[in-house]
């Protein structure tokens, strides 16, 4: 092998090996957040809220066949009170991807006692940190 194709074969593995390593440690942020979001409307932290939600984001609420859109800072207010979480929800990841390095979506399920949350939550990145910009969540009874 000369040195060009060694350098080029140098290339291409670097490229296979590093690129995913970035790109599962976005994924993990980008799922790390959405957790996040659970546990902090699951303890009321309204405040907190603040830092991971983009200021201009929608959620739009599917329960019972309706669709009830909220802004974001309706939802942040409902949090802190207390008309929303205060509750513990068991977390689980169904799927979540990341698109061009700059735009994520997780799709995770809450369940408490009484309810079933299915969110898909739309994220981009700021500042190399994930903020959600969109929420959709389909509520059932548990």
């Amino acid at each position: 092998m000369n040195f060009k194709n060694s350098i080029i074969t140098t290339a291409i593995i670097t490229c296979f090996f590093a690129a995913p390593g970035h790109a599962s440690d976005d994924l993990n942020g980008a799922k790390k957040v959405a957790e996040k979001f659970i546990q902090l409307v699951d303890k009321n932290q309204a405040e907190e809220l603040k830092a991971i939600m983009h200021p201009d984001m929608l959620q739009y609420t599917n329960l019972d066949g309706k669709l009830i859109p909220f802004k974001g800072t309706d939802f942040i207010q409902m949090v802190a009170d207390k008309k929303l979480g205060g509750e513990p929800r068991k977390i689980s990841h169904k799927s979540a991807d990341v698109i061009r390095g700059s735009s994520a979506y997780v799709v995770v399920n809450a369940v408490s006692a009484e309810y079933d949350f299915m969110y898909h939550l739309s994220m981009a990145k700021q500042e190399e940190n994930w903020v959600i910009v969109g929420i959709l969540v389909d509520i059932v009874k548990a």
